[in-house]
């Protein structure tokens, strides 16, 4: 199991925490381009960094230099607590206040962490403490919903052709099913995916078939 990080803090001072996935790496396109990726906010999978490509100076040839910068529609420049001043001002997610990337405000419960904290006997005295909730940070069925619309928006935006009726409805079964947030959503997209795959793989076979 991955080690928890050191503790990290949003602009408002509240902490943030870096999710334990216990999606399986079977799910390669939802990693690579979400879960894993530096351009997406893991709060709320929207694309808060963008590529940009700018001609090289010096050199005979024209040549072009990649870098990348903020999402200028989804990310706010503000300051938050540091250890020096300089440290103060950074990069923020506009609707997350989350400065990293990899940075949680919600926490889903569903995680092989709480199974262990429950094993180790750190919620004796709780009720039920596989399905305590954290009201501040619970993923409610709105919140898992704009989840899986985002998911679906970062997806087509890189380039990954999907089936977007396929993905909403197998995320959304497997979560009234108590399924982990990352597992329904990677679960989905490689449903999504596989599904369009399959249609075209119909549709060519129909042109075939079709009478000259």
């Amino acid at each position: 199991m991955t080690a928890p990080h050191s503790p990290r803090y949003d602009r408002a001072g509240e902490t943030v925490g870096r999710e334990f996935s216990v999606t399986m790496p079977e799910q390669p396109a939802y990693h690579e381009h979400l879960l894993d990726a530096s351009d997406v906010c893991n709060s709320c999978h929207r694309v808060i960094r963008v590529e940009r490509q700018d001609p090289a100076r010096g050199g005979i040839t024209r040549e072009y230099e990649t870098h990348h910068e903020r999402h200028r529609d989804h990310t706010v420049v503000d300051y938050g607590p540091a250890k020096t001043v300089g440290e103060q001002q950074g990069t923020f997610c506009d609707r997350c206040g989350t400065e990293s990337p990899w940075d949680r405000y919600w926490d889903d419960h569903r995680t092989n962490t709480h199974e262990l904290a429950t094993a180790l006997g750190w919620f004796d005295d709780v009720d039920e403490p596989a399905v305590t909730p954290c009201q501040e940070r619970e993923v409610s069925m709105s919140k898992f919903r704009e989840l899986v619309q985002n998911t679906i928006r970062t997806l087509e935006h890189k380039g990954v052709t999907l089936d977007r009726q396929t993905l909403a409805r197998e995320a959304l079964r497997r979560r009234r099913d108590g399924e982990h947030v990352d597992d329904c959503l990677g679960e989905a997209t490689k449903a999504a995916i596989v599904a369009s795959i399959n249609q075209g793989d119909a549709g060519q076979d129909t042109r075939r078939e079709a009478p000259a």
